[in-house]
């Protein structure tokens, strides 16, 4: 059923407080601070709100001047309709132009337009090995290795990363290669970074292509669940593949406790992928 403006659906919806000029920033400078905007543009902002929540029963979200949080239960559908039409889905990318370019990356600046309808600039990088119809960039595999007898384990890699100047904690992942399948694209990285063989988790195909830092780059990765079969012949004793350019240590960690596992290696001075930690954050709670 869905929920009217006065029901307790429509009810959970709260509004933080009112915008302040300078109070976000972004990373491209003065200019292009979110909360810089001017105060024209605000009002009209805000009259956009009060005018499309004038005919509900609860508009003091909309005419309190600060961005709408909807509750997006399937109750709410109508709230979230709302918040569609007044705030960050009016944006869009109106233009954009290759500063630099690389075999492997481009940097970009972008014009875009804000809700009010105001230009601006952001900068940006992209990967240029994309091909044209692939669904993400890269992919991550979460492998579950199984034997008789043991407890499950999973593998992590660890490698220098120069931007960080040090080593990561990461899950096996590489980029897809033309029009590969993500899941045809897990397996082989898995082959090649850990010389072990594995099948797609039954029903755990990819996942869709998640942004990895939607504030500077567009780059996207599926992850993909597999199992290992330790007991299996191809596995018994297994060989990387790495490229001369590769230097990956391979970490076989148990599963259960895996985010207890991650913030040791924190400690000990290795970065650890954000994505590997929040899916082992996810796994805790589960439990």
């Amino acid at each position: 059923t869905t929920a009217s403006a006065s029901s307790p659906a429509s009810a959970a919806r709260f509004a933080p407080a009112p915008f302040r000029r300078g109070s976000h920033s972004a990373p491209n400078g003065d200019s292009h601070r979110r909360g810089a905007q001017p105060v024209g543009s605000l009002r009209r902002l805000r009259g956009l709100r009060a005018s499309a929540s004038s005919s509900s029963s609860s508009s003091s979200s909309a005419s309190s001047g600060g961005p709408l949080y909807v509750d997006e239960r399937g109750d709410a559908s109508s709230d979230s309709v709302m918040a569609d039409d007044l705030d960050s889905s009016r944006s869009r990318v109106t233009g954009e132009e290759i500063i630099h370019k690389t075999p492997w990356m481009q940097f970009k600046h972008l014009t875009y337009v804000d809700p009010t309808g105001k230009e601006r600039a952001w900068d940006m990088v992209a990967r240029s090995t994309r091909a044209p119809g692939a669904r993400a960039d890269a992919v991550c595999v979460f492998a579950t290795l199984r034997k008789k007898g043991e407890e499950d384990t999973t593998l992590l890699v660890r490698q220098f990363r120069p931007p960080l100047n040090g080593e990561t904690i990461e899950l096996p992942a590489g980029l897809i290669d033309g029009d590969e399948a993500p899941e045809t694209a897990a397996l082989r990285e898995l082959k090649e970074e850990t010389g072990y063989v594995g099948v797609v988790t039954p029903g755990g195909a990819s996942t869709p292509a998640l942004p990895l830092s939607p504030g500077l780059t567009d780059e996207t990765v599926c992850v993909v669940r597999c199992v290992v079969d330790l007991d299996a012949p191809e596995n018994l004793t297994p060989k990387q593949e790495l490229e001369g350019s590769e230097f990956i240590t391979v970490l076989r960690v148990p599963v259960k406790g895996l985010r207890k596992s991650l913030d040791a290696f924190a400690d000990r001075g290795y970065h650890v992928f954000a994505g590997l930690h929040m899916m082992a954050c996810g796994m805790e709670m589960a439990d």
